[in-house]
């Protein structure tokens, strides 16, 4: 009787198995890897914040996280919410955390929020589903101001900013008193095109301020933005030119005064 010499190739039914439990842990890994870079970055935020200034929200089935900070004035003003670019987080250095510090001096409860994460295609579909998923974070953040005294003043950066500009002239989110907008834009032709009239159609106040060395797309669309103002007849809009980049210490001051300048401007 002879015996057949063991096989060198484990059987297919075994392989097969390996490549599908491979499958299974690189699809597993791409659907938490989004989600873990946020709490890694809100891990990062609890290791420089006072606890107090943490705090988290609940949106639809998912809870985030707000910095918030109260205003040191004996007459509180109101509540800024900050909204930064979807590549930044709720205490950024380009622009927002400087207004989260700085305006609590000037009577501004300030509320400072986590972003959906960055996109890594930008198509009509995944931009609506990270706009989807903004809006039910700042409908839980503006309830959360609503608990406030006095008015609400929203700040948005970026892509951010220019979806919840969409937002606010399609009318699914409910109106703040002023809009501060930060370099918005969207990173597609035709689609900021739709940005810059949103802008002109909605009539909440709204300053909008652009770097001197931004990107194409924002610096495509201030002429025709000042243009569907005028023909829309937007009352009361302002559009700043930062001499730079808000990268710059300097310039982030020049930024600070101009909203400064401008929430004295509507009176508050």
């Amino acid at each position: 009787m002879s015996v057949k010499p063991m096989s060198k190739f484990k059987p297919l039914s075994t392989i097969g198995g390996f490549l599908l439990l491979l499958i299974l842990s690189v699809a597993s890994y791409a659907e938490n890897t989004a989600g873990s870079i946020e709490n890694m970055t809100v891990s990062d935020l609890q290791n420089q914040m006072e606890a107090i200034e943490i705090k988290p929200l609940q949106a639809g089935e998912q809870s985030f996280t707000v910095l918030e900070k109260p205003a040191m004035t004996a007459f509180t003003k109101g509540t800024v919410i900050l909204v930064p670019d979807w590549s930044q987080h709720a205490a950024s250095p380009r622009m927002i955390n400087l207004l989260r510090e700085q305006l609590v001096d000037y009577g501004w409860n300030t509320i400072s929020m986590m972003v959906p994460e960055p996109l890594t295609e930008t198509n009509a579909e995944t931009m609506l589903t990270y706009q989807t998923e903004l809006l039910q974070r700042l409908q839980a953040v503006m309830k959360s101001a609503e608990n406030n005294t006095g008015s609400i003043i929203v700040v948005a950066q970026g892509s951010s900013g220019a979806l919840i500009n969409q937002l606010y002239q399609t009318g699914q989110l409910k109106a703040p008193e002023g809009l501060i907008l930060l370099s918005a834009y969207l990173p597609d032709k035709a689609l900021n095109q739709a940005v810059s009239l949103a802008l002109a159609k909605h009539k909440i106040p709204t300053l909008d301020i652009q770097q001197q060395q931004d990107n194409r797309f924002v610096m495509a669309s201030s002429q025709l933005r000042r243009q569907l103002v005028r023909k829309n007849i937007k009352e009361i809009y302002r559009q700043r030119l930062i001499p730079g980049s808000i990268d710059q210490p300097q310039n982030q001051q020049w930024v600070f005064n101009e909203v400064y300048g401008w929430l004295s401007y509507l009176g508050f």
